[in-house]
């Protein structure tokens, strides 16, 4: 139960302390509090996609359907999913980055790096 309170709350997938985020869109390299850098690799971050992808798909579709039962006009639709659309793009990508660092961390578990950034 911590780990999935310290996901919600975008703290660190190892020592479930660490701010991930320094902005809306900006991460810290390494976690403030034990090190860890958070991007392992180039590219780390690329299978994030695809579960922001599936995110805003299970997100938007409710939307779209009731839409469509309400019978809107094409533009109040369009008007309405591009809203929704901007409106959680920073919490899909967000997420998506930390449920693909959470994941990863349960499948090659890491332990904190001693850095100078602690």
């Amino acid at each position: 139960m911590n780990r999935l309170w310290a996901l919600i709350a975008q703290r660190c997938p190892v020592c479930l302390q660490g701010r991930v985020f320094t902005s809306l869109w900006g991460m810290h390299s390494h976690c403030p509090v034990c090190g860890v850098k958070y991007e392992r690799e180039t590219g780390y971050f690329l299978n994030s996609m695809f579960i922001g992808y599936a995110g805003g798909f299970l997100l938007l579709v409710p939307t779209a359907v009731w839409l469509y039962f309400l019978d809107v006009s094409i533009p109040v639709f369009s008007i309405v999913i591009i809203a929704e659309t901007l409106l959680l793009y920073p919490f899909i990508f967000r997420y998506a980055r930390l449920i693909w660092m959470y994941a990863d961390q349960l499948m090659d578990p890491r332990q904190p790096e001693p850095s100078e950034h602690h």
